[in-house]
């Protein structure tokens, strides 16, 4: 006989399933930046920089987060004259 009362129940629905995903998510990610945190101490690889800005140890992240912040802000500027009125359809 089964320890389960209910036959269609899953096994998301017992006591502490909800934590057991959170534990196993968290290592899942862990394991994921772990390569990312080894390269940000140089313990991976010596990177040989092509230019001297790349020198500077977080140049990419600052790189990306540049990028991303003039597209957020391009973006902005493009929308006061591409946006249509909320009605337009009607």
């Amino acid at each position: 006989m089964s320890s389960h009362s209910n036959p269609k129940s899953s096994w998301l629905d017992q006591p502490g399933a909800a934590s057991k995903i959170l534990y196993s998510l968290t290592a899942l990610a862990g394991l994921a930046a772990l390569p990312d945190i080894l390269a940000l101490f140089n313990l991976v690889y010596h990177p040989h920089p092509y230019t001297e800005i790349e020198e500077i140890p977080v140049f990419y992240g600052l790189y990306g987060l540049t990028a991303f912040l003039l597209l957020i802000a391009v973006a902005k500027g493009v929308q006061s004259f591409l946006a249509r009125e909320e009605d337009y359809y009607d």
